[in-house]
């Protein structure tokens, strides 16, 4: 393994790390895990982890998404909601949309849900 390239048990405890840390788990915990199927609206939490996230791009360590909230609307399609990333057990980001950082899990959270009430009620 070369030096910033991250094996898949590491990024699970990264995972680990993140979800604990950031106090985002509470919230993840209340929803259902994303599986593949037919979904009934709602929000849902995906913990896979991207092993192409994990390589040596050689400059730095790998930032992978720990965490995703997927929403399913009444038609039955699945958008990304918001993402958890970590950093090499130094740092975490919470993200709504893939463009806005969020301080705080509870933020967050709140955020995700009036983005799936705005999904909802279009």
């Amino acid at each position: 393994m070369s030096r910033y390239e991250l094996s898949l048990n590491g990024a699970k405890k990264l995972q680990k790390w993140a979800l604990e840390v950031s106090e985002a788990k509470k919230f993840l915990d209340t929803i259902p895990k994303f599986k593949s199927g037919k979904k009934k609206p709602g929000l849902y939490v995906d913990y896979e982890i991207d092993e192409s996230e994990l390589e040596d791009d050689g400059l730095d360590y790998s930032t992978p998404e720990v965490a995703r909230v997927l929403a399913v609307d009444k038609k039955g399609k699945e958008t990304l909601i918001g993402t958890i990333s970590a950093y090499n057990w130094e740092s975490y980001w919470l993200d709504i949309g893939g463009e806005m950082q969020v301080d705080t899990a509870k933020n967050w959270w709140e955020l995700i849900n009036e983005e799936y009430k705005k999904m909802l009620n279009d």
